[in-house]
């Protein structure tokens, strides 16, 4: 796999990350309403319209006070958002995590490992980030999946926002970017 990486965009051989913008969120609204997805978030169910805008406010404002975030995920070929993924400060820890969440449509097809592998191989090169940590509900195994494909290993179980999550992470000294590629 081929990825160009820079500041502002990731390019992967089939998906474009780009900083979400403002037209982004009716898609992103209605990728966030899913009760499929839903079920996976904190609370266990999709997010209202207002939950959703909350969100939405909470990634462009990361970008504000940290200068990386979640990317509006697409394929290159395709103008329609797919989902998010990128990096997210905890703030509670100071951990930073790697987030992926696809459109049910996109489940099943390596594009969420794909993006997941970019935006790790960005906090390592770019970021100089030292460790990046996963989290997934436990039952999650799509989610657990993708986070072994990249080479993240699961460390415990651990609670976070109040739920009980498989907490996975990955250090610079054990990510090799080469082998993930394969």
């Amino acid at each position: 796999m081929i990825i160009r990486l820079n500041t502002n965009e990731i390019h992967t051989c089939r998906l474009r990350l780009r900083p979400f913008r403002i037209e982004d969120f009716d898609a992103y609204a209605a990728i966030m309403a899913d009760p499929e997805i839903g079920k996976w978030f904190p609370k266990g169910e999709g997010y209202s319209r207002d939950e959703a805008e909350k969100s939405f406010n909470r990634i462009l404002e990361h970008w504000t006070r940290h200068s990386f975030g979640l990317w509006a995920v697409f394929q290159k070929r395709k103008p329609s958002l797919m989902g998010r993924c990128g990096l997210n400060r905890i703030d509670e820890t100071s951990e930073v995590e790697i987030d992926f969440l696809l459109a049910k449509q996109f489940w099943g097809k390596g594009y969420a490992t794909e993006a997941a592998q970019a935006v790790l191989e960005y906090g390592f090169t770019i970021l100089h980030l030292s460790r990046i940590i996963a989290l997934a509900k436990i039952e999650n195994i799509a989610s657990r999946k993708v986070m072994e494909k990249i080479g993240m290993r699961y460390r415990k179980n651990a609670r976070y926002w109040g739920i009980l999550c498989a907490y996975y992470d990955i250090t610079k000294a054990d990510y090799a970017p080469e082998q993930k590629r394969k």
